[in-house]
């Protein structure tokens, strides 16, 4: 979709005389740009040579084949992943997925950003009482990158991040960088049986690794299990339970990355990227359910209260426009984020922390979400804050949506 605004006085305007249209085909998509093969040769000697290599991709996914390419250059190398997930660049269950491990982190030699844009935040801890960074890669580490990052800051943003200094840049496209660094790598490896050997050394780490990961992460979901108000983890596995044989999108919201570290990323549509800030989840998943309409998917919104409070509206639109879309309540009656902070804060200067909620909480009243659901014209049920309580109402909401209606199921969840 493109967005386009003109000034009124102009739209209303009396047409006087006939505007020239550019003749058909006079505007084509151009050719992607291909990164300087030097540059390609460069870094594919780098990520040969390297002890630890991690790949970092963020937006590289996004593409048509973008997470196969990945997937390809990823077993080729003997490297690890990465996936910053504002795409989904990589299959979370692959055995060489180390995202989110910080530890994997911490003893790489070498990173290589594929269409990286914010490499400060997955690469660095933040303090957010002193609000500063910490480093989380060796000093020692090195950094390539293939994108267009370098020339990606303007006057009109300021979104751009702060600069990561590398010692290679491959300015281009990832469509063609990522299968001509594929290609550099297997030229290195033909005939050298050695190396082939160190690199599958180098994979069975990573596996190793990256099931060790996965095996504590299935280990930390059952704690608290039972509890009430519901653990994010519980309610990421009760979803899971429900819809893993179904063919499914998530929207936008990863309740704190728990679905990432549960559910099954197995195919490159099923996430279209990690969340944005409030006020805009409810609409990026109307847009997700309407981009997925007509094709039998399950498109599943976890959706934080906070943000619905904003466009309550937004529940109407699907019920207007039929837009089949299952939407589980993450809802922590909080702007917990904000909370949060004004707790660090009161730690930090001695005042009153039980003020902290002032102006963040959502209760006394509580909005009821599954009334609010139906009053649009949706399905809804809830509040829900026994565990055992989710599944049968998932199931029953699941049965709505598949007649091609928003259901809406209201869950209370921890704070964090």
């Amino acid at each position: 979709p493109v967005y386009m605004c003109y000034d009124a006085a102009l739209q209303e305007a009396p047409l006087t005389s006939k505007v020239p249209l550019l003749p058909s085909g006079a505007a084509v998509t151009p050719a992607p740009i291909a990164p300087d093969p030097k540059a390609i040769e460069a870094i594919a000697d780098k990520l040969i040579a390297a002890e630890h290599p991690m790949l970092l991709a963020e937006y590289a996914g996004r593409r048509a084949g973008g997470l196969e390419s990945i997937v390809e250059l990823a077993e080729t190398a003997g490297a690890a992943v990465w996936d910053v997930n504002n795409a989904l660049n990589f299959p979370n269950k692959h055995p060489l997925c180390l995202s989110m491990d910080q530890a994997s982190l911490r003893r790489t030699d070498l990173i290589v950003g594929l269409d990286v844009k914010d490499w400060e935040k997955q690469l660095t801890e933040l303090n957010n009482a002193m609000r500063t960074r910490e480093q989380l890669t060796p000093p020692s580490c090195d950094f390539v990158e293939i994108g267009f990052g370098e020339i990606n800051i303007s006057k009109w943003a300021f979104d751009y991040c702060r600069m990561q200094p590398c010692s290679i840049r491959a300015l281009g496209d990832t469509a063609l960088g990522i299968p001509a660094l594929t290609r550099a790598c297997k030229k290195r490896l033909a005939d050298d049986s050695k190396l082939r050997s160190r690199i599958a050394e180098r994979k069975a780490a990573i596996g190793k690794r990256h099931d060790q990961v996965w095996a504590k992460w299935q280990e930390d979901a059952r704690r608290n299990w039972n509890a009430s108000p519901i653990t994010f983890a519980r309610l990421a596995l009760e979803i899971w339970e429900v819809i893993k044989t179904e063919d499914w999108v998530l929207t936008a919201n990863t309740l704190k990355q728990q679905v990432r570290k549960l559910w099954d990323f197995d195919k490159p549509y099923r996430h279209p990227g990690v969340e944005l800030g409030t006020s805009t989840q409810i609409g990026i998943s109307l847009g997700v359910a309407l981009a997925h309409k007509g094709t039998g998917r399950i498109v599943v919104d976890i959706q934080p209260d906070g943000d619905l409070m904003f466009d309550a509206g937004a529940l109407w639109i699907a019920a207007k426009y039929e837009i089949p879309m299952l939407v589980v309540m993450h809802n922590n009656r909080a702007y917990y984020n904000d909370w949060e902070h004004q707790i660090r804060m009161a730690k930090l200067r001695g005042t009153d922390e039980a003020k902290a909620h002032i102006g963040m909480d959502l209760f006394a009243p509580e909005p009821d979400f599954g009334a609010l659901a139906r009053a649009m014209g949706c399905y809804g049920e809830g509040p829900i804050d026994k565990p055992q309580d989710i599944r049968p109402a998932l199931l029953r909401a699941l049965a709505e949506v598949k007649k091609g209606r928003l259901a809406l199921v209201d869950t209370i969840t921890q704070h964090r």
